[in-house]
C-alpha cells in the first residue's frame, strides 16, 4: 500500500482538532503520515497534537509534529508540511474539517483504475453536528484546468495528488485563496482531476473571511493578478467570469440535504 502524507495546519484549534485527527486515523487506507504544523497557537493546540501523536503512533500511522516560530499564515504553514512529507500521495485536512472513513481508499483506488494523478470529491457541509449536514456540494466527474481556472471547484479538504509523479507543489504566497492557486498549479501539471461523486468529507461552515463578499472579490482577484500574472484588464475580465461560475454554476452544485431527503 502507498504511503499518504496528510498536511494539517493548526491555529487555536483545540475545540475541533481531535475530531479532525480521529477522522484521519480511522481511515481504511494504510499507511499514513500525519503532519501537523502549529502556527503559534495560544490555546494548547501544539501540546495536544504532540500528545495525540505519542498516543496514536503505530507501524502504520506515523506523526510529524511541527511548530512555526512566528505566526505565518496558512500558506507558509502548509508548505512546511509539504516539505516534510515523504508519501507517494499528499492530501490536506484543516483542523476543523472531517474525512469519511473510506475517503483515501476510495480516491486511491479510483486514481489507480483511471490512471489519474489528482482526485477530489463531493463533501457535506455542516454547522455544528457532522451527522446533520445542511447541504452536499457536488463535483464534476472530470475537472479540467480550464474549468478550475474559472472558479474554485476543488474543495481542499477532498484533494489528493500523486507527489511521486508530479513532485511536491508548493502553496503560493497569498494571504487567502492560496489553496485554489495551489490546486490550479497541480491540475495544470496533471492535466485534469477526477471527481468522486459520493461525499468523502465534511466541511464545517464558519463565519471567517471567506464568507465576506468584499473579501471574496479581493482575494480571488489576487489569484488572477498576482499568482497567474494577468494584466489588470484580463484579471477584471476573469472576475466577471468568476462571478457567473461562483454564483450560478457552483450554487447549483450545492444541494440542500432536506431537498435530497424529500426526493
Amino acid at each position: 500500500m502507498s504511503l499518504v502524507s496528510i498536511i494539517m495546519p493548526t491555529y487555536n484549534s483545540m475545540a475541533t482538532v481531535q475530531e479532525s485527527l480521529d477522522s484521519i486515523i480511522s481511515q481504511t487506507h494504510r499507511p499514513l503520515e500525519i503532519i501537523t504544523i502549529d502556527d503559534c497557537s495560544v490555546d494548547g493546540s501544539y501540546a495536544f497534537a504532540k500528545a495525540y501523536a505519542a498516543k496514536n503512533s503505530s507501524q502504520e500511522i506515523t506523526f510529524i509534529t511541527l511548530k512555526n516560530t512566528t505566526n505565518s499564515g496558512a500558506g507558509i504553514t502548509r508548505n512546511k508540511g509539504i516539505d516534510a512529507a515523504t508519501g507517494t500521495y499528499i492530501a490536506f485536512l484543516d483542523a476543523d474539517d472531517l474525512w469519511k472513513q473510506h475517503k483515501l481508499e476510495t480516491q486511491i483506488n479510483a486514481m489507480k483504475s483511471q490512471d489519474a494523478l489528482v482526485c477530489y470529491g463531493a463533501y457535506e457541509i455542516f454547522k455544528t453536528i457532522p451527522e446533520k449536514p445542511i447541504a452536499i456540494h457536488k463535483v464534476f466527474e472530470k475537472l479540467t484546468y480550464q474549468k478550475l481556472h474559472k472558479s474554485n471547484y476543488l474543495g481542499n479538504l477532498t484533494g489528493i495528488y500523486n507527489a511521486a509523479v508530479l513532485g511536491k507543489i508548493a502553496v503560493p504566497n497569498l494571504r487567502k485563496r492560496q489553496d485554489w492557486a495551489m490546486w490550479l498549479d497541480i491540475v495544470k501539471k496533471a492535466g485534469s482531476a477526477i471527481g468522486i461523486q459520493e461525499p468523502i468529507a465534511s466541511y464545517r461552515l464558519g463565519d471567517g473571511l471567506s464568507s465576506n463578499k468584499l473579501d471574496l472579490i479581493k482575494y480571488n482577484y489576487a489569484v488572477y493578478r498576482s499568482h497567474l500574472g494577468y494584466s489588470t484588464i484580463k484579471s477584471c475580465w476573469m472576475m466577471l467570469r468568476f462571478f457567473y461560475e461562483q454564483f450560478i454554476v457552483k450554487n447549483r452544485m450545492k444541494v440542500k440535504v432536506d431537498f435530497l431527503k424529500s426526493e
